[in-house]
């Protein structure tokens, strides 16, 4: 299983894999992970507890990986790696734009070496790789051609078309495109995290490309306390930035707060999550520091807690196709949603399909402000309902990690 990112980094990314490494096993297949070594002081956050779940017997095998960031920020880029504050230095951008595919395309050097080594020591049946980053998928390539071992390349995003990708010059534009076309050709399987991804894709690569859903993972909210807030709280977990579209949330609450001031004695909007500076920008633009509060990344299991006790969870979605991997966990917290979304998103529609009377979605700052009105002075949160909804419990995550083990299974029955 290939993959840049594993606890104890901590983020979205890395729940996908780490679900499957622990539920794998229960159906059949051995994991072996090939992922970077890095410096705790280099990442982002880092939660230990994400080990917990993880065989104590797994193979994990780390590698350098060199990042092309250190000298995107000896320019005047990124003052922290992972951190979402984009330099306008032009010179930092530029050379941010020579990533191909992505800042760790060194890795593609240390992980071939450690593979085959890996190779030599286990019986490897298939080959995973996850992407981003999309170096994963070069690796996972080299491998497949080299020793004929079945592989399934799963996107947790698009690759071209996913948000906030850089711009590149003409002959490196074309360079990635060609990098993504080879992946899809060669991939046995291509597996994706929401519908839009394959639809990105070209359609000669439709019969082998299937969905399999990010999730929830029931064993993470079990003991868990809802945390109790002091006002009626608006939740967006995650990180937030310009091309989001968040920004009618803001004008949303710009709206209502100056129509009736007094509520910002009795409401909050808690991000949850890294927010770049353009996020922070708009909440001093809109005066909006006395209800909107930022926290910083916090360990997952305390994430889940702010979920459940929070009034209202927010998501916001750029277009009709994404499908953020916090749905899943909203879903499972058990409260209402508001999603400042099209009602015919694809986020919107699953949501709906698990339970019709769950969300309530627009992009209209003034709907938005009517409904958030509504909620904080009524306060009546309706029960959303989840013991028995067998929709929802499709999402669990050790039910899709045997579908991906079905799947493994019906690739090397094929061999």
């Amino acid at each position: 299983m290939i993959t840049q990112k594993f606890p104890p980094f901590n983020g979205v990314g890395v729940l996908r894999v780490t679900k499957f490494v622990k539920y794998i096993q229960d159906f059949g297949w051995r994991p072996v992970v090939l992922t970077c070594k890095q410096e705790e002081d280099r990442l982002d956050a880092v939660d230990k507890k994400l080990l917990d779940g993880i065989p104590e017997d797994l193979s994990i095998h780390r590698v350098n990986a060199p990042s092309l960031y250190d000298v995107y920020r000896l320019v005047g880029g990124r003052a922290k790696q992972g951190s979402f504050s984009l330099s306008k230095n032009p010179l930092a951008s530029l050379i941010r734009s020579l990533f191909v595919p992505d800042q760790y395309v060194a890795w593609y050097f240390t992980g071939v070496r450690k593979a085959r080594k890996i190779f030599q020591m286990e019986n490897i049946d298939a080959i995973y790789s996850t992407s981003p980053r999309e170096t994963s998928h070069l690796i996972g390539r080299t491998l497949r051609l080299k020793y004929k071992r079945p592989w399934i390349a799963d996107f947790r995003d698009p690759w071209i078309e996913k948000q906030h990708r850089p711009k590149r010059i003409q002959p490196l534009e074309q360079f990635e495109k060609y990098l993504e076309r080879i992946v899809l050709r060669d991939a046995d399987c291509i597996l994706a995290a929401w519908p839009g991804i394959i639809r990105s894709f070209e359609p000669a690569v439709e019969e082998k490309s299937q969905v399999l859903t990010n999730g929830f993972d029931e064993e993470d909210f079990r003991g868990l306390k809802p945390h109790v807030f002091p006002k009626f709280t608006f939740l967006y977990a995650g990180s937030l930035f310009k091309e989001l579209s968040p920004l009618p949330m803001f004008e949303a609450l710009d709206v209502l707060l100056r129509t009736h001031p007094k509520l910002r004695q009795k409401m909050q909007l808690i991000l949850l999550g890294r927010q770049d500076a353009f996020i922070r920008d708009t909440i001093t633009k809109y005066e909006l520091e006395s209800c909107v509060h930022i926290i910083s990344q916090i360990p997952h299991r305390e994430c889940l807690e702010y979920m459940l006790g929070a009034d209202v969870l927010t998501f916001f979605v750029p277009d009709k196709q994404w499908i953020p991997s916090k749905i899943f966990e909203y879903l499972r917290a058990n409260r209402p949603i508001l999603a400042i979304a099209d009602q015919d998103s694809d986020a919107v529609q699953m949501i709906m399909r698990v339970n019709q009377d769950l969300c309530f979605a627009s992009r209209d700052p003034g709907q938005i402000a009517g409904h958030i009105s509504t909620l904080v002075q009524s306060r009546q949160i309706a029960n959303c309902g989840i013991q028995n909804n067998r929709r929802l419990w499709e999402f669990e995550r050790k039910q899709l990690a045997k579908q991906f083990a079905h799947i493994l299974d019906t690739l090397v029955n094929q061999v």
